[in-house]
């Protein structure tokens, strides 16, 4: 999964989505208008994030939020519960006008339809636009209809979700707090602050132009430093075996030989084996493996989530293979993600023949590749580690034999120094034997072995199914169980991280 590191000080802004909601008939449109227009520019003006509106665009209120996003230069996400065609169905020409005026500036338009009836359509899509924003803005009357259409059904349930929601009252432009934005700040927004705070990492390179640009740096970025913090976590992670393994040695020793040496020589053996105990017990908290081992999570699963974005950066429609109720510390950088892509949808379209190539070719492949390699160099290095064993055992029992037997039968009688030295490398040797079968489960060579090859072979199938699709719903299946194949393995980690509460700034 890892490329050669590479230098980038990419950095994403924070976005904050507001949603909207709100009555189809205005009394006083001029009024409302402006109580939007001065609620956006206050949002707008909190340093250090980006603004964009998600709302519907039917007569009313979503229209007139609508065009003041696109005054005010605010990116507006649009979502329709049904087909334009439908929508616009007894729109009058002028109505009709001011509709597609507003589809061609959104940022990216999304269809939320089924087999409802209208007013449950019209429902859904309002509570798919609390479920992507941050904050929902509302302008009615303040009373509930009849219907579930009405905004006040979609401000209940952002305020039982916890969204925080503002208040325009259609008739007077009272603006009321319904439920407060919370002081702290949230998770996603600190993440996305540690996340930019990473050093650039290797050698520099120029950042592509846009968008894409923008989130290809971004990954090569998060790559370098996840790559670079990999390798030391496990070779560190040898270190405390090595030491105790060396202190259990030294102190046998003294134990052997205290009654043949001095004590002056048995002090310094006993010395150093508190040395070597003491290093063991310490050295994991003066290297910081679990916060190492924590960090490494958090960057190498930040930088394979923006993998994913940008190998479905050019399917036609919104997609998420992870959600917030997955990774919630990284549904800000997924949603800035996500507005970078729809910002890059006028720049290049490709078409379903097209992406499925790319997407075989330059993802798909090259991961059956990676884990075909890293299944072969866990097998290796788990060879390697129990032939060590095997060796140092057998080699240590032999020894031991040999020299119980030339003592007891062969009444080979040996000097008091030759004979220490021999019981030496006995224990020495049984020590190696220790440490290998210890660097073996730490690696976890057969574990790693086994699940290399059970993603290779699905990747073998998903391979085929996706090359025989004609059609965008089912090739978008096949590439989300394989992104999420891909992920599942970081995924089990940051499960089990959790209960050492990973670190947080």
């Amino acid at each position: 999964m890892s490329q050669s590191p590479i230098a980038s000080t990419a950095r994403l802004p924070n976005v904050h989505a507001i949603g909207f909601t709100g009555d189809v008939h205005l009394g006083d449109e001029a009024m409302c208008r402006g109580a939007i227009d001065q609620f956006l520019r206050d949002k707008r003006a909190v340093a250090g994030r980006t603004v964009y509106g998600v709302s519907s665009i039917v007569a009313g209120a979503s229209a007139v939020f609508a065009e003041s996003c696109v005054a005010l230069g605010v990116p507006l996400r649009v979502l329709l519960p049904v087909p334009r065609e439908l929508l616009l169905k007894g729109y009058s020409s002028r109505e009709r006008e001011r509709f597609e005026h507003l589809i061609q500036r959104a940022l990216s338009v999304e269809t939320i339809s089924g087999e409802d009836s209208a007013d449950e359509q019209h429902y859904e899509c309002g509570l798919q636009i609390v479920q992507q924003c941050q904050e929902l803005l509302a302008v009615w009357d303040g009373r509930r209809p009849q219907d579930m259409s009405g905004p006040g059904d979609i401000v209940e349930f952002a305020k039982q979700i916890g969204r925080p929601v503002s208040w325009i009252h259609r008739d007077t432009g009272a603006v009321q707090e319904l439920q407060r934005q919370s002081e702290q700040r949230p998770i996603y927004e600190r993440e996305l602050d540690f996340l930019n705070q990473l050093p650039p990492v290797g050698t520099a390179v120029d950042a592509a132009d846009g968008p894409k640009g923008l989130a290809e740096s971004w990954l090569a970025k998060l790559d370098a430093n996840a790559t670079q913090l990999a390798p030391e976590v496990r070779r560190l992670a040898a270190l405390p075996i090595v030491f105790t393994a060396l202190a259990a040695f030294v102190t046998a020793q003294e134990g052997r030989q205290g009654a043949q040496h001095s004590i002056v020589s048995s002090g310094v053996w006993s010395a150093a084996g508190a040395v070597l105990g003491t290093t063991a017990a310490v050295l994991p908290a003066v290297l910081r493996l679990a916060k190492r081992q924590a960090l490494w999570v958090r960057v190498r699963t930040a930088a394979e989530v923006t993998r994913s974005v940008l190998a479905l950066w050019d399917t036609p429609i919104r997609y998420q293979v992870v959600g917030q109720e997955i990774l919630p510390e990284l549904s800000g950088m997924v949603r800035t993600l996500d507005l970078l892509k729809a910002q890059a949808v006028g720049v290049s379209r490709v078409g379903l023949g097209e992406f499925r190539e790319r997407y075989v070719e330059a993802r798909l492949l090259d991961q059956k590749r990676y884990f075909s390699k890293q299944s072969e160099l866990s097998a290796e290095m788990g060879r390697r580690y129990r032939l060590f064993s095997k060796v140092c055992t057998v080699s240590a029992i032999l020894l031991s034999v040999w020299m119980f037997g030339s003592r007891t039968l062969m009444k080979v009688s040996y000097q008091v120094s030759g004979g220490a030295w021999l019981s030496m490398v006995s224990s020495a040797l049984f020590q190696l034997a220790t440490v290998a079968g210890a660097l073996l489960v730490v690696n976890e060579c057969e574990r790693r072995e086994r699940r290399y090859q059970e993603i290779h072979l699905s990747l073998a199938n998903w391979e085929v199914e996706l090359r025989a699709f004609r059609t965008w719903p089912p090739v978008i299946e096949v590439v989300n169980k394989i992104e999420r194949a891909l992920l599942v393995e970081l995924l089990e980690w940051r499960s089990l991280l959790q209960n050492m509460k990973m670190p947080r700034n």
